[in-house]
């Protein structure tokens, strides 16, 4: 190295602190504060504008708790989804005003998402009573579909049985099986 090289400097870049002076500038003062010339209001409730918004949290846990039941159970706990999706609609709702208000600047995207979620899971949920009312209003027999499925898979276990070890199916296609012939008939 050759004596008094410096490294490269972008242009307009300020030079390279010194560690052997001190610094010149010192915290800059404080301006005094004045109280308030009259009585500060607060509302009730009224909480840090960094808080957690409780809200905006519970209504995402019901939303998708909600839409997982109607999803899990292919429409059969619509009875639990629209009470689970109607209070995470309202729930998103309050967490959106509290956010308006300026009582918490949290949980603005949770709300948002919360408030689609039940939105979709009200909708399913009415959609699937709907099609369960239908369902019931056309004589359909729950009960005989049961065991029309059931007889089915019997079936169809025997044949397998009878036919060798060759070709084992798993639980999932011989209720696919199952299905595809009771809708075909």
């Amino acid at each position: 190295m050759a004596d008094g090289w410096l490294p490269p400097r972008a242009p307009g870049a300020k030079p390279p602190p010194r560690f052997d002076v001190a610094p010149e500038s010192v915290a800059p003062p404080r301006p005094e504060r004045t109280p308030p010339a009259g009585p500060t209001f607060v509302r009730a409730g009224a909480t840090a504008p960094g808080a957690r918004n409780d809200a905006a949290v519970w209504a995402v846990a019901l939303a998708v708790t909600g839409l997982c039941l109607l999803i899990l159970s292919l429409g059969t706990f619509f009875a639990l989804t629209l009470p689970l999706s109607t209070a995470a609609w309202i729930l998103a709702g309050r967490a959106r005003r509290r956010i308006a208000s300026g009582a918490t600047s949290h949980g603005e995207g949770q709300a948002a998402a919360a408030l689609w979620l039940a939105r979709i899971g009200v909708m399913s949920g009415v959609a699937a009573l709907v099609v369960f009312v239908v369902l019931i209003a056309s004589g359909v027999d729950f009960d005989q579909i049961r065991e029309d499925i059931q007889r089915e898979l019997d079936r169809r276990r025997e044949r397998e049985d009878g036919a060798g070890s060759g070709g084992i199916r798993t639980s999932l296609q011989h209720v696919r099986a199952a299905v595809a012939a009771w809708a075909g008939r």
